[in-house]
């Protein structure tokens, strides 16, 4: 899955997948076998970085995590690179119609915020997708009514999966 990740004011192109049990990540195009895990009742992550040990203190922090490494602290907010392609996209002005979203990654859904006949603002959060180790909400493009709900809590979803349907007006 590819994302793009802003740290600071600099903008990174991040690529993740899973290849026997250990994460495969590359960072501007730079490969790194990453072993992680999370310590329980905290927020604390044990990784295993091209064989150094690092821990990281992961926070959400509005719509961004903030990440302590070693005493240095990063606020990292990161999308999905189609999503940020969409976001950009819808950012041109309000789409009339069906909007089947989609889980921006493979998760398990932690949260449903919205039920079946239920109107919604453009930008309220739907449901929360838990990936990676981090919360994802997924929002309404557009105000307009929920026509569907497709999932439930504890599903797992994949990006090609319908998650609600929106129905949104001029």
């Amino acid at each position: 899955m590819k994302y793009i990740a802003q740290i600071e004011n600099r903008r990174h192109e991040v690529e993740v997948e899973m290849e026997d049990g250990l994460y495969s990540v590359k960072l501007d195009g730079k490969k790194y076998e990453v072993d992680s895990r999370k310590m329980p009742w905290s927020s604390v992550y044990s990784m295993l970085i091209a064989g150094k040990s690092y821990e990281a203190d992961v926070r959400a922090d509005g719509d961004a995590v903030s990440v302590s490494i070693q005493g240095e602290m990063y606020k990292i907010s990161l999308r999905e690179e189609l999503w940020a392609r969409i976001s950009a996209a819808a950012a041109l002005g309000p789409r009339a119609g069906t909007h089947e979203l989609k889980a921006p990654m493979p998760g398990l859904v932690v949260e449903v915020r919205v039920k079946a006949g239920q109107k919604v603002d453009k930008g309220q959060p739907l449901i929360v997708v838990e990936a990676m180790k981090m919360q994802n909400e997924v929002c309404a493009p557009e105000a307009g009514t929920v026509k569907k709900v497709c999932v439930k809590e504890q599903d797992i979803v994949t990006p090609a999966g319908v998650m609600v349907v929106v129905e949104s007006k001029p």
